[in-house]
């Protein structure tokens, strides 16, 4: 089985995402359905792990979570490596990858 590797960055940017949403809507309803499809994503990459668009930095591909969310990971035949979680609705200019 492909092993998957969250990068320091990328905990923390999904953290921030999933406090930031907790507090904003007083509730853990929204980003409890963003932790749920994340892991349905990463779930769907170990079987179909070429899935989503390439990015010309550092070989990564990207994939969209509830169409507000962008995971970029690189694909090695061990390891799925995720290197960010962007929210999409923030600056453009945030996101290095």
């Amino acid at each position: 089985m492909i092993k998957i590797i969250w990068s320091i960055r990328a905990k923390k940017e999904f953290d921030k995402v999933y406090q930031y949403w907790a507090d904003h809507n007083k509730s853990n309803i929204y980003p409890e359905k963003i932790l749920d499809e994340t892991v349905r994503m990463i779930n769907l990459l170990r079987d179909q792990n070429k899935i989503g668009l390439k990015s010309s930095t550092k070989e990564l591909r990207r994939v969209l979570i509830l169409e507000n969310f962008s995971l970029s990971y690189r694909l090695t035949k061990k390891e799925i490596k995720i290197f960010s979680f962007f929210d999409n609705r923030q600056n453009p200019k945030k996101n290095k990858f």
